[in-house]
């Protein structure tokens, strides 16, 4: 299910979202559970835990663009797009890693192209937990702490940000089987990062984390259109 919030001070146009959502669940067969506010205070003292807001920029007490700022201050997952009259002032939300933005007044054609984006972006994002079997016992590691994998003869070694090491015993394929729906990319035959960790690119060398890893020769075009396609699904 997904978790949604609507920062709408109006009532027609917090109505006409809501019934958007509600013709997307029954056309997608995607469940949704909407929170509405008039303002964006209760969000913020509310916390995390939505997968979605949509933010109107105008609010009263607070805009929207600094709402989201503060936002983002306790929460760098959810997925946020603003709704606004003045299209001009949504180019501001880079700034706060906006998914994307809609002109009022909504159309649902536009609302349900955002939305399948907003939902292929969700997905892309959540955490998957892997439960690696060692010699000593199993150990369970979150996909979101994942730099990258590396493969040496048949040791796989799971490189994770709080500079430690898992060690297992298996293929570098076993381990993209297992992190297929976490979208990781294999730079070369040793290597397979994820793409969320990844700092920069420069020629064949990739930053992952902090450690530069080689890009080889034969995979490096491949690597390089698998991460932008990956960038563009995200909405980054």
């Amino acid at each position: 299910m997904l978790h949604i919030a609507i920062i709408e001070d109006e009532d027609k146009a917090a109505d006409t979202l809501c019934s958007y959502l509600r013709r997307f669940e029954s056309d997608t067969g995607e469940s949704v559970k909407i929170t509405r506010f008039a303002d964006a205070r209760p969000l913020l003292n509310a916390g995390t835990g939505y997968d979605l807001v949509f933010m109107d920029i105008e609010l009263p007490g607070m805009s929207g663009m600094e709402a989201a700022r503060r936002l983002r201050t306790k929460d760098r997952q959810a997925k946020l797009i603003f709704v606004t009259n003045m299209a001009q002032y949504a180019v501001e939300g880079y700034q706060v890693d906006a998914l994307d933005f809609m002109v009022k007044p909504v159309t649902y054609a536009d609302f349900s192209f955002k939305m399948k984006r907003a939902l292929s972006a969700i997905e892309m994002s959540r955490t998957q937990w892997l439960v690696i079997q060692q010699s000593t016992g199993l150990t369970r590691i979150s996909s979101g702490e994942l730099l990258y994998v590396e493969v040496q003869g048949h040791t796989l070694t799971y490189h994770l940000e709080r500079q430690e090491h898992v060690k297992a015993r298996g293929t570098l394929s076993d381990a993209e089987q297992s992190l297929r729906q976490c979208h990781f990319l294999r730079c070369n035959n040793c290597y397979l990062v994820n793409p969320e960790k990844i700092r920069w690119v420069r020629g064949y060398l990739v930053n992952v984390g902090g450690d530069e890893l080689q890009i080889s020769h034969p995979r490096r075009k491949q690597f390089l259109k698998e991460l932008c396609e990956w960038y563009t699904k995200r909405g980054a």
